[in-house]
């Protein structure tokens, strides 16, 4: 189970980090809504880091080359997808450690899964717990 860290939601980025970061990029909609959604749930804020996690789930899936020319016309299988995961898991295990508890490879393929399935960025971000109050 993932469970966000001391029953935090994932922080909001700052205004137009992600029209930045993806300035000039002509990506398929379902990767950029995985990067965004990887990134914002993980906590990652890099400018480079949501076109690098397109990057590598387009290299791995084959949808793309992996420096920033995309093709969205490919069935992606199971295996690319968990090698997808496992490189994003691999690359940002400091920030995925420190924005949540939990989290799998599984968790991060189940994301890209989703994704390339047409889910919306909510969709991808898990629901915020309920706040602890002191007493």
């Amino acid at each position: 189970m993932n469970t966000p860290s001391v029953a935090q939601s994932p922080q909001k980025t700052r205004p137009g980090f992600f029209e930045e970061a993806f300035r000039g990029a002509s990506l398929p909609p379902t990767l950029r809504t995985f990067a965004e959604g990887f990134c914002t749930r993980f906590e990652v804020r890099g400018i480079c880091d949501p076109m690098y996690c397109a990057n590598v789930a387009a290299f791995e899936t084959g949808l793309g080359d992996g420096s920033g020319n995309f093709n969205a016309s490919k069935t992606v299988t199971e295996a690319e997808i968990a090698k997808v995961a496992d490189r994003l898991l691999f690359a940002y295990s400091t920030c995925i450690a420190q924005a949540s508890t939990g989290t799998t490879q599984e968790t991060i393929a189940t994301m890209l899964r989703e994704a390339l399935n047409g889910s919306s960025l909510e969709e991808l971000l898990p629901v915020p717990g309920p706040a602890l109050h002191s007493h």
